[in-house]
């Protein structure tokens, strides 16, 4: 069972639909693996379709009519390429379900460093502005200490591991910013992967902080 869980106004905002995709993705692989958190947001759902039923329908107007239901009917569910849908909690299904191979063991990860690799998942969900991927940290290594320029939220896949504010097992969700410095460590006994979602880039500290000035992406 997770111990460790998005806070209640990143719950309420995914339930809003005010969150932006990938940061949904990652609340998304949460709940997959959290009962208590897809209870409560299948609360907040409930309660947010009660409140839209009190409220006074409004006239909306939405110019060029005609090129908006084009659209709509070009880009419909299942047909762009680069949609993603971020399934709702009552959805028992892996929101990655299409996007990885069908087990672990077969994805082809890029080395890092000899001890971290990374499968990139951004220019396959078709986003930007992010920097969705798996990270595999070898069991016992460690992650050289940073801290980051926005936001960096983490779901636990496989393995565990820990930092200066924690220990942290297989469905649990972390959120840093930059008022964190940590150095993550996987944990003595298995690899640990994990799905990470950034906003901005890294920044690296002590030694590696020569690495900052490659530290960035579009």
């Amino acid at each position: 069972m997770s111990k460790h869980h998005p806070d209640e106004v990143t719950l309420l905002d995914y339930s809003a639909g005010t969150l932006a995709m990938p940061q949904s993705l990652a609340v998304a692989m949460h709940l997959f693996l959290c009962d208590s958190c897809r209870a409560q947001v299948k609360k907040l759902n409930s309660l947010g379709g009660a409140l839209l039923e009190q409220s006074e329908p409004r006239q909306v107007k939405v110019r060029d009519f005609d090129q908006f239901m084009a659209g709509i009917d070009k880009d419909g569910p299942g047909e762009s390429a680069s949609a993603i849908e971020v399934p709702q909690a009552s959805a028992l299904r892996n929101p990655l379900h299409g996007f990885l191979p069908k087990r672990l063991e077969d994805i082809q990860w890029r080395q890092q460093t000899r001890e971290i690799a990374e499968y990139d998942l951004t220019e396959r969900l078709g986003v930007s502005g992010f920097r969705i991927g798996l990270q595999k940290i070898s069991a016992g290594a460690r992650v050289p200490e940073h801290t980051h320029k926005g936001r960096e939220l983490t779901v636990v896949l496989s393995g565990g591991f820990s930092d200066e504010l924690g220990v942290y097992h297989e469905g649990d969700f972390v959120s840093r910013d930059g008022s964190h410095q940590h150095s993550p460590t996987a944990l003595q006994n298995e690899d640990c992967i994990c799905l990470t979602v950034l906003d901005a880039p890294l920044r690296f500290l002590g030694l590696y902080r020569l690495l900052n000035p490659f530290m960035h992406w579009s």
